[in-house]
């Protein structure tokens, strides 16, 4: 415990005191079947842990985050215009995604939401997290109504505690796995998707046509077709159902055109406005599926071996089980096999794809949760049978799911791999170091910042508001500042020799301070 108190913060530790009383309530609303309080005690649960999680590094994480905060933070100012050189002032080739002037890498509505963060609440680590915490407090709501309606209430209250006990989540929601998050936006926004055709085939209520197409077309907005999931499995029932003609599909046919309407004018603006930029991140997306990207590869069964990172420990060996515990409670088995369907897909896509990353596939990790959820469902039911008390039902039920909760939430995991605990823990050490470094650096606003270690110029830009780069000026770069009048500061503790025409120069800022991190 003194540990424990000893590295996170009074205000993570009070986060996580006021999670513990939420869940305790909530199992207990759960147990007096008031599942609305319940369901809302569970919410409150979630907004607690995700928050603690968003402030698990007081910094800017590698390898994504920073670029995400960087452009989001430009994007405040010109919201069409995505920058990551919001002042490309020295003359060079920004040629390369990690360099570019118009940074059109990602699509653009998880930094309008960082970017509208950041307008309302100011900039920091947190208020870039700040929607993760909204969209995974929304999932782990829809993830409860979904399989409610899929197969009953528990399973949709124990699909949302799993989903707030799961350290993969946590951490994108920090920020710390990689695509962080464009990942949490693009897995809601399918959430979402998914979660209103399951209402749509429950309720046939129409607005759920529409909603559909919104949620998907904002998902392709955060990271391209694969947000069209939907549509494969909503094509997978009406094939089911014999719904062959035109006139049984005029709801998917609705829907997609208002995806369509959604996710298009942001790809013809691009190609009007930048079109060179345009044309290189769009080839750039088109070769992942070929090409293995910056030593992003894998084997075909690439996803499966990282099953149990993403979900825990034995996943892998309960998934099968659980699928088939989910088809047999199923309320509409014909639904389920839709939903399987994209399940399905989604792993053979990217298994066949040569750009491999473990979240590429969390798209339908909310389906996994439910199917895992329908498992331990199946196991209660099954015991509840030896157990005529209704009050020792109650009492096994509260202390699996916190014996669950135990086990997946590793406080010293994330103790060791988030906080200055263990010695090893070079990372934080490092990335803590740089932004005090920039923090504290007190230059004129014309100034330019040279010899920035190793990619680490992402940082300077966003914590400064300067220009910086990652190479010492050329000769005729030096002199093109010089005529605009431009301040020039140089970190001299590389290993790159500073030439003469730098050194002899009086008005050149010399900082005698060491960025530490990756080249």
């Amino acid at each position: 415990m003194n540990i424990f108190i000893s590295y996170f913060d009074n205000t993570q530790i009070s986060l996580l005191i006021i999670a513990t009383v939420c869940i305790l309530g909530s199992l207990y609303f759960q147990t007096k079947n008031k599942t609305n309080l319940s369901v809302i005690f569970l919410v409150f649960t979630g907004i607690c842990v995700f928050s603690f999680s968003a402030l698990l590094d007081p910094f800017l994480n590698l390898w994504d985050e920073r670029f995400h905060a960087l452009v989001a933070k430009n994007l405040m100012h010109h919201p069409l215009m995505p920058t990551l050189y919001d002042n490309p002032i020295v003359n060079m080739d920004y040629d390369r995604w990690d360099r570019y002037y118009i940074w059109l890498h990602k699509q653009p509505l998880f930094l309008w939401q960082i970017a509208l963060s950041f307008k309302l609440f100011g900039i920091s680590e947190f208020t870039l997290r700040l929607p993760n915490i909204i969209l995974v407090t929304i999932l782990v709501f829809i993830s409860y109504r979904s399989g409610k309606l899929l197969v009953n209430q528990r399973v949709g209250y124990i699909s949302g505690v799993l989903i707030i006990s799961t350290i993969f989540l946590l951490e994108l929601i920090a920020g710390r796995q990689e695509l962080d998050h464009n990942d949490v936006s693009f897995l809601v926004y399918i959430s979402l998707s998914i979660w209103s055709f399951i209402e749509y085939h429950f309720s046939g209520k129409k607005y759920w046509i529409l909603l559909i197409g919104l949620f998907s077309g904002m998902a392709i907005l955060c990271k391209w077709l694969v947000g069209l999931l939907i549509y494969f499995g909503w094509v997978i029932l009406k094939l089911q159902e014999k719904k062959y003609k035109l006139s049984c599909n005029k709801d998917i046919l609705t829907s997609l055109i208002i995806t369509l309407l959604i996710a298009i004018p942001w790809q013809i603006l691009t190609f009007i406005w930048y079109p060179a930029e345009a044309s290189l991140a769009y080839k750039f997306n088109a070769i992942h599926f070929t090409n293995a990207l910056e030593g992003h590869s894998g084997t075909f069964w690439y996803h499966f071996d990282k099953f149990n990172i993403i979900y825990g420990a034995i996943a892998s060996f309960l998934v099968i089980p659980a699928f088939f515990f989910m088809l047999k409670n199923s309320r509409d088995k014909k639904l389920f096999y839709s939903i399987l369907s994209m399940v399905l897909i989604i792993y053979f896509f990217f298994s066949l794809a040569a750009t491999k990353m473990p979240s590429f596939t969390i798209v339908i990790s909310m389906i996994v949760f439910i199917a895992f959820a329908s498992l331990f469902d199946s196991i209660l039911k099954y015991i509840d049978q030896f157990i005529k008390i209704k009050e020792i039902r109650n009492f096994i039920f509260i202390i699996s799911i916190v014996i669950i909760i135990l086990l997946r939430f590793d406080i010293e995991f994330l103790q060791e791999k988030h906080t200055v605990w263990k010695e090893n823990n070079s990372y934080t050490r490092m990335l803590s170091h740089n932004k005090e470094i920039f923090k504290s650096l007190d230059l004129p606003n014309n100034t330019v910042l040279f010899n920035v270690k190793g990619r680490h110029y992402i940082e300077a830009m966003f914590y400064t508001g300067l220009p910086a780069y990652n190479f010492l000026p050329t000769v005729e770069q030096y002199r093109a500042l010089k005529a605009k009048g431009v301040n020039i500061a140089i970190f001299t503790t590389m290993n790159l020799e500073v030439p003469d025409y730098l050194k002899t120069d009086t008005t050149i800022i010399m900082i005698n301070k060491e960025i530490k991190g990756y080249n």
